[in-house]
């Protein structure tokens, strides 16, 4: 009984550790490489804290002064850390809760494109890429004229944004 229970305390201590090597301190690493992104908490760890193919990006407080653009900005920050990383998927949680999910190809995408892409033009094509968590697409890819495209899918932003953690917090407050 003994033995397996400090086998247990093993097997959780390894799991916590390498969490917090692989994942949580390269994505602290990175938020706190811009001041900007102190407003956002926002930590990084292994699908139920032992699946490597799994990336989860949990956000827990945000500040009443933060806007989306420092959780887009934290999130690319977060995604530029991994950009040399493969995930299979990438799960968008508040609180402990899965809301979205990226394909890991494009979050690996996110990353390497952080240093010379548009951020407007990620920011309005990101919500068209996000899946619910069960892997359904979560908002339309949108046709048509340039200046009608472009309107829908910053609103499909701004949803994404509300669905993800800002209606939570409005009922909170």
């Amino acid at each position: 009984m003994k033995k397996t229970l400090i086998a247990v305390i093993i097997v959780i201590a390894g799991a916590i550790t390498a969490n917090g090597i692989f994942v949580t301190w390269p994505a602290l690493r990175a938020k706190a490489a811009d001041s900007r992104n102190e407003n956002v908490s926002l930590y990084a760890h292994y699908g139920w804290g032992v699946n490597p193919t799994t990336l989860v990006l949990d956000l827990w407080d945000i500040s009443p002064t933060a806007s989306m653009a420092d959780v887009d900005r934290v999130l690319l920050d977060t995604a530029e850390a991994f950009k040399n990383r493969s995930f299979s998927k990438v799960d968008l949680a508040f609180r402990g809760r899965p809301r979205f999910r990226f394909e890991g190809s494009y979050f690996r995408q996110l990353g390497e494109e952080r240093d010379w892409q548009n951020p407007v033009f990620t920011i309005r094509t990101m919500a068209e890429n996000t899946k619910d968590p069960e892997g359904r697409p979560s908002f339309e890819t949108w046709t048509g004229g340039w200046l009608g495209v472009i309107n829908r899918q910053m609103e499909d932003h701004h949803e994404m944004h509300r669905q993800w953690y800002i209606n939570d917090l409005s009922r909170a407050y």
